[in-house]
C-alpha cells in the first residue's frame, strides 16, 4: 500500500469515526423523524412469521459473513502461502468492531420495545460490518471477479442484518448507520496502519 493511499484511508477512516462520535453525542436523547417512522412503521411484533424471519437473518448474516472469511482465509494461503498477509487482515475484525465500545460511553435509549440502553451502535451491525469489510481485503488478492463479489456479498450482509435489527424493534436506523459507518472507519484506519490495501490481482 502506497503512502498516498495509507493516508487517503487514514484520513476517511478517521473522519466516519469523528461523525459517528458526533451524531453520538447530538443525538444522544433524540429521535430523528426517519427513526420514529420506520419503527412505527416496519417493525413487527414478536411472536410473528415477520419478526422469525428477520431473527434468523440477523443471525444468519453473520454466520455467512464467518464462513465466507474463512474460505477466503484457506483459500489465499492455498493461493499464497508464505506472501498471504490473512493475520493481519484477520487481526482488523476485532479492531472494527470495537467500535460497539461506544454504546456504553453514549447509552443511548432504543426504541421503546428495548428496554435496555446503549443501542447506539448496533453491535450486530458493526460485527458484520467488520467481518465483511475484512472479507472484501482478503477476497482482493484472488483476483478482481473475487473481490467484486465478495464486495456485493458484504453489502448485501450488512443491509440485510441491519434491516432485520430495525424490523425486531431492538435499534433504530441510526443505531445501524452509525455500527456501519463506525466500523468501516475504523477498518480503514485498522488497514492504512498495517498496510492492507486493495491488492486486487489480476491474470
Amino acid at each position: 500500500m502506497d503512502r498516498v493511499r495509507r493516508i487517503r484511508w487514514a484520513g476517511l477512516g478517521a473522519g466516519m469515526l469523528a461523525a459517528v462520535v458526533v451524531a453520538g453525542v447530538l443525538l444522544r436523547d433524540v429521535v430523528p423523524p426517519a427513526d420514529a417512522w420506520l419503527v412505527a412503521h416496519a417493525s413487527a411484533a414478536p411472536g410473528t412469521r415477520p419478526a422469525a424471519v428477520a431473527a434468523a437473518v440477523s443471525g444468519a448474516g453473520t454466520l455467512l459473513c464467518l464462513v465466507a472469511l474463512v474460505a477466503g482465509a484457506v483459500a489465499v494461503l492455498r493461493r499464497r502461502g508464505r506472501g498471504a498477509r490473512v493475520g493481519r487482515v484477520v487481526a482488523t475484525v476485532p479492531l472494527a468492531a470495537s467500535v460497539l465500545l461506544l454504546q456504553g460511553l453514549f447509552l443511548r435509549p432504543g426504541p421503546p420495545q428495548q428496554p435496555q440502553l446503549g443501542t447506539y451502535p448496533s453491535g450486530h451491525v458493526a460485527v458484520v460490518t467488520a467481518v465483511g469489510f475484512a472479507a472484501v481485503l482478503l477476497y482482493g488478492q484472488l483476483g478482481r471477479a473475487w473481490h467484486r463479489a465478495a464486495l456485493a456479498g458484504a453489502l448485501t450482509a450488512v443491509t440485510l442484518v441491519a434491516a432485520s435489527r430495525i424490523v425486531l424493534a431492538e435499534h433504530w436506523l441510526v443505531d445501524a448507520a452509525g455500527a456501519a459507518v463506525g466500523a468501516l472507519g475504523v477498518g480503514l484506519l485498522a488497514a492504512a496502519v498495517l498496510r492492507l490495501g486493495p491488492a486486487v490481482r489480476t491474470r
